[in-house]
């Protein structure tokens, strides 16, 4: 399980991810990136537990996740609202913010992380600043 959480393995992959490891153990990512209207890019990835893949399309944003890890993993987002429905992200003065957490069924013990991301469109120049951050941590014996 050490080897899921281990930050040199989390940023092998050079896609301008950074990663950390956390005090008590786990893991800490972040990355932001430009993206153009209609592109899909990855945004976050953990070796063997997840990708979280992102595309803007005019005012929508799909996010994809990818499950890697080879068990049960269960995905939600937040339920609080972080910006006023009803408004297209031209009329959005802050960033767009949704947040995921997710749990994996991993052995000896669980693992469970969250997910913050935040978006800003800038319409003339037809791109989106995407800013992720994820704390992944195995989930101790109660």
């Amino acid at each position: 399980m050490a080897d899921l959480l281990d930050p040199l393995r989390a940023t092998a992959e050079r896609h301008g991810q950074l990663a950390s490891a956390l005090p008590y153990g786990g893991l800490a990512i972040s990355c932001h990136k430009l993206v153009e209207d209609g592109a899909r890019t990855q945004l976050l990835h953990v070796p063997g537990l997840f990708r979280l893949d992102v595309r803007p399309v005019q005012d929508t944003l799909q996010v994809t996740t990818r499950s890697l890890y080879d068990g049960p993993m269960r995905w939600s987002t937040s339920r609080e609202p972080f910006t006023d429905y009803g408004k297209t992200g031209e009329d959005t003065r802050e960033p767009a913010v949704v947040a995921f957490s997710f749990t994996v069924e991993a052995e000896p013990h669980p693992i469970a992380g969250r997910i913050s991301l935040a978006s800003t469109l800038d319409r003339d120049s037809g791109l989106t600043h995407f800013v992720a951050h994820a704390i992944v941590r195995a989930v101790p014996p109660a």
